[in-house]
């Protein structure tokens, strides 16, 4: 028990311990703010005092320059009196010979811009001709960028349509293939019976028969194949000659482009 309470008290003093230090550091916290502050009012209030004084100054050798201008203004008004008396004669004289040469530059400036109406008339009209000229260009450029869109469109189409027909024509010749395979197996198999059953003479002239027969299918598929390779070769040609065609008639289709465009530029240029 006696340990016990002794632990109590020990942990009791460390808690207060810890709480006083935790005090003692959030005073010097708050205590090293405080002097940051009052040394950043220091700083702000001995700002303020520098430029109140520059302030002060500039006025000072403002008000002095000012009772400077007033003592040149006064001494220099004595002498421009009479001055002025001279200069007032002088200026009625003057008067007359402005009049009669503003006369004389008011004419001249009233033909100067007739003159320049007449070039800004024309430089409008050039400018107008210019962007005809421009849009008839570019009118043009749009049609042959459509119609060169056009011919690869068509160029496109015949490919895939080229595409299809040689895949159709692989897949018949794979069929025939098929058949033959299935005909072959079929003769075989007949081939083997009839050895089976060869063993009576009737069954030599079945035989032949068969033979006959199975040469017949054979010769048969012979003229298939060249029937189907016949119809490829004549679909193939029909393929070329529309390729051509189509050649042909974009070559055209350009050409005459190309003639209008030479047209349209003798016509801008005209």
């Amino acid at each position: 028990m006696n340990k016990t309470t002794e632990l109590h008290s020990l942990n009791k003093k460390n808690e207060l311990h810890s709480l006083n230090k935790t005090t003692e550091l959030h005073s010097l916290n708050k205590n090293t703010e405080l002097h940051s502050l009052n040394q950043n009012n220091e700083l702000h209030s001995l700002n303020q005092n520098t430029k109140l004084t520059e302030q002060t100054t500039k006025l000072h050798s403002l008000n002095k320059n000012t009772e400077l201008h007033s003592m040149n203004k006064t001494t220099k008004l004595h002498p421009l009196n009479q001055n002025n008396e001279l200069h007032s004669l002088n200026r009625t004289t003057e008067h007359h010979t402005l009049n009669k040469t503003t006369e004389l530059n008011s004419l001249n400036k009233i033909t100067k811009l007739h003159s320049l109406k007449e070039i800004t008339e024309l430089h409008s009209l050039n400018k107008n001709n210019e962007l005809h000229s421009l849009n008839k260009t570019t009118e043009l450029h749009s049609l042959n960028q459509n119609n060169e869109l056009h011919s690869l469109n068509k160029t496109t189409e015949l490919h895939s349509l080229n595409k299809t027909t040689e895949l159709h024509s692989l897949n018949q010749i794979t069929g025939l293939h098929s058949m033959n395979k299935t005909t072959e197996h079929h003769s075989l198999n007949k081939t083997t019976e009839l050895h089976s059953l060869n063993k009576t003479p009737e069954l030599h002239s079945l035989n032949q028969i068969t033979k006959l027969h199975s040469l017949k299918e054979i010769t048969e598929l012979h003229s298939l194949y060249k029937t189907t390779e016949l119809h490829s070769l004549n679909k193939n040609t029909e393929l070329h000659s529309l390729n051509h065609n189509t050649e042909l008639h974009s070559l055209n289709q350009n050409n005459e482009l190309h003639s209008l465009n030479m047209t349209t530029e003798i016509h801008s240029l005209n």
